[in-house]
């Protein structure tokens, strides 16, 4: 590949947005998973607050299921995109300190009852 070529490479990948590179991998598996659980922790934390102070409890509900599935969702990713050795070993390990991390998130939340 000439110079020419990969300053267009770099050029083209440059122009992508953060989606497209999230997707494509370049952020690598460790950052991607981590980022996008981190988020959804936000997003429950903001709004699920919100609805235990108001006591909207079957959204809240909701939320909790939508939670747990998307951490499924997160633990499905990491089996199928890890390469490297002892995958149950990492997906006992990652998947315990997810939930520990939602547990802690959930408990923060239920912190709004007076």
């Amino acid at each position: 590949m000439t110079d020419a070529d990969q300053l267009a490479t770099r050029d083209e990948f440059d122009n992508r947005s953060f989606a497209q590179r999230l997707v494509s991998g370049e952020y690598g598996l460790a950052i991607t998973y981590w980022a996008l659980f981190f988020c959804g922790c936000a997003l429950y934390f903001f709004f699920g607050s919100s609805a235990v102070d108001s006591e909207h409890w079957i959204p809240y509900m909701l939320m909790v299921a939508a939670q747990l599935a998307y951490t499924g969702l997160l633990l499905v990713g990491i089996r199928a995109a890890y390469k490297g050795p002892q995958l149950w070993k990492v997906m006992s390990r990652t998947s315990s300190i997810f939930m520990i991390i939602n547990i802690l998130v959930g408990i923060s939340t239920l912190g709004f009852i007076y």
